[in-house]
């Protein structure tokens, strides 16, 4: 073999790989009809700032999730500093559930239109 093959075979992949586009990124820029129905129930302002952060992997749910926790936060966490999870969103209830560790978890309500929590 010589160096130019050797220089193709290792180039080859790695090119492809960056004309290829990633399943993740293509499954992103289309949301499912879950993630649409999301997006209904947001007001207009709230839905063009998901819209906006829902791109290069980040998901309608995870922009919604991550903006839940940023409004519990800015309202005040009942225990600052400790890591949270959303584990659950149930938009017709306007519930969000946040794991604190294993076995516990707390149930906050917001409102679905501009995902606001309510207090």
């Amino acid at each position: 073999m010589n160096l130019s093959r050797v220089a193709i075979f290792c180039v080859a992949p790695m090119a492809l790989s960056l004309a290829a586009p990633s399943p993740a990124l293509a499954q992103a820029s289309t949301p499912s009809t879950f993630e649409r129905a999301m997006l209904a129930e947001l007001d207009a302002p709230t839905r063009a700032e998901v819209e906006r952060r829902a791109v290069a992997g980040n998901t309608v749910k995870g922009v919604i999730g991550t903006i839940l926790l940023n409004n519990y936060y800015a309202a005040g966490a009942r225990r600052p500093g400790r890591a949270l999870t959303v584990v659950a969103i149930d938009f017709s209830l306007g519930v969000v559930v946040f794991r604190r560790a294993a076995n516990v978890f707390e149930v906050q309500r917001f409102n679905p239109q501009t995902l606001r929590l309510l207090r």
